[in-house]
């Protein structure tokens, strides 16, 4: 993809302050709204409508995938703005194209601070350990550092 998304977040990040994806949705005028869907493979999705950007997120998820859905939906919002809606389903941290890749790539940016964990660590601790060290899915590892 030609925008570099690592940048696109670091930019984000030092502008407004905060790796919170609910924050940064604030400072960008991203409206969130957290609704029960019937579905559950439905996880939430971006809209742009009238003007306005919306993130929309089922609201039955845990707190938890909750923010990696906001976090994703964000960088549709961001890298995507000429898009009318994307849909994230259950199986989305997994391949589907170039903007469910980049979507992805830029929640694990979002969501993983690389400042946080010393280079000898980051080097050699597995993908679980990782995982588990920055709270997020072994697939946003993936992203974050071997994509």
């Amino acid at each position: 993809m030609m925008i570099n998304i690592r940048v696109r977040v670091n930019h984000l990040v030092k502008k407004y302050g905060t790796r919170d994806p609910e924050k940064l949705a604030k400072e960008l005028s991203i409206i969130i709204k957290k609704v029960p869907f019937k579905s559950q493979k439905t996880k939430g999705f971006f809209k742009k409508q009238f003007g306005k950007k919306f993130i929309v997120i089922n609201s039955n998820l845990s707190e938890f995938l909750q923010k990696i859905v906001l976090a994703h939906e964000l960088g549709h919002a961001t890298l995507h703005v000429s898009k009318s809606s994307y849909y994230i389903h259950e199986f989305t941290l997994f391949p589907r194209g170039k903007y469910e890749n980049a979507a992805n790539k830029f929640a694990a940016e979002i969501l993983i601070n690389e400042n946080d964990i010393d280079t000898y660590s980051l080097k050699t601790m597995s993908i679980n350990e990782l995982s588990c060290y920055f709270g997020v899915p072994e697939r946003l590892i993936m992203y974050k550092f071997f994509e």
